[in-house]
């Protein structure tokens, strides 16, 4: 019997017994004063246990180590530039990528959810803005070659129908794949709580937010901030943090600059130019800034600007946005 069946049956009991009024208002208020304090034995770890749980997590990673690389399922990252400096993903681990209005953010989002889903990673690819045949174009236009304006034409010639038939053979071919979770309006925790069913049901190993600003407001919301959207972006924050450390899915979120950081120079822009940055850069273990002098150019500044797991830096990448790609520059 679980602790809200016995209260049932108190309850019941005293309903039908001779107990005045004010003492039953007593005895209800102790009630739920004592089921309102959570406890969650789960959280403890005492500390000669501590060995016991750190040594079986040698064991896994001493067996993972005798893997092969394609079956250790790790997280790592699409360009050596940005594995020389971070670790992969690790679980509950939160990343965020800033970057100001057209630098490429979706972009990187993309390649990056292609290629975890290519190494053996079930992705969830939350999109607020996009619809699904965007998505699908971009993807296509990415893994073909063939713009997206062609795509659209759908008149194509015999090279055009090889690729996309090879394409079509291929990607079903990966380990893993990508659930494209089309949000417009969501709630984060409609987000998040959906990212938990598609986890039981084996389809979330690691989840893409694009992107955070984008979110719809909850009822809880609107009554206590009252129209501000940093405190807004603040508590969903605070939503995929606990998110991603309850279940253990990493979760790569992006978000917008403010807008001094829209117009700093690469040398003079860090993490507190993001929006509303105090909340997304205190919870964040993985900030990564971008920067891109204009729309039209294939060069992209990169910043490591936290990274709890090791190094920070800056480096460059190119980007192709009629490709929808993003790659390391020629060494």
């Amino acid at each position: 019997m679980n602790v809200y069946t016995e209260l049932c049956s108190a309850i019941m009991q005293r309903v039908y017994s001779d107990m005045e009024p004010v003492e039953m208002h007593q005895w209800l208020s102790d009630q739920v004063a004592k089921l309102s304090v959570t406890k969650d034995e789960s959280a403890r770890l005492p500390w000669l246990d501590s060995f016991e749980v750190y040594n079986q997590l040698l064991d896994k990673r001493l067996a993972m180590s005798k893997l092969p690389p394609e079956e250790r399922k790790i997280l790592t990252w699409p360009w050596k530039t940005w594995n020389n400096l971070i670790d992969p993903m690790e679980p509950g681990l939160l990343a965020v990528l800033a970057g100001g209005d057209g630098v490429g953010k979706t972009i990187y989002a993309e390649v990056i959810s292609e290629y975890w889903a290519k190494t053996g990673h079930n992705v969830v690819l939350a999109h607020f803005e996009l619809n699904r045949a965007i998505m699908l174009d971009r993807r296509a236009a990415r893994q073909t070659g063939i713009q997206r304006r062609r795509l659209k034409s759908g008149d194509f010639n015999p090279q055009e129908l090889n690729k996309l038939a090879d394409m079509n053979d291929r990607l079903p071919g990966w380990k893993g794949g990508i659930t494209y979770l089309h949000t417009p309006s969501w709630t984060m925790d409609q987000l998040t709580d959906e990212a938990r069913k598609l986890n039981s049901e084996g389809l979330c190993d690691v989840l893409v937010i694009d992107y955070l600003e984008k979110s719809g407001w909850s009822s809880n919301q609107l009554k206590m901030y009252r129209g501000s959207s940093f405190q807004q972006e603040a508590n969903n924050v605070e939503i995929i943090k606990n998110f991603s450390e309850q279940t253990e899915i990493p979760t790569l979120m992006l978000a917008q600059m403010n807008k001094s950081g829209k117009t700093k120079d690469f040398g003079d822009l860090n993490r507190t130019d993001m929006r509303g940055a105090g909340e997304k850069s205190e919870k964040a273990n993985i900030v990564i800034l971008l920067h891109r002098e204009s729309s039209e150019s294939s060069v992209i500044n990169v910043r490591i600007d936290k990274n709890t797991l090791g190094a920070t830096g800056t480096f460059k990448q190119f980007i192709s946005g009629a490709d929808f790609m993003v790659g390391d520059l020629q060494q």
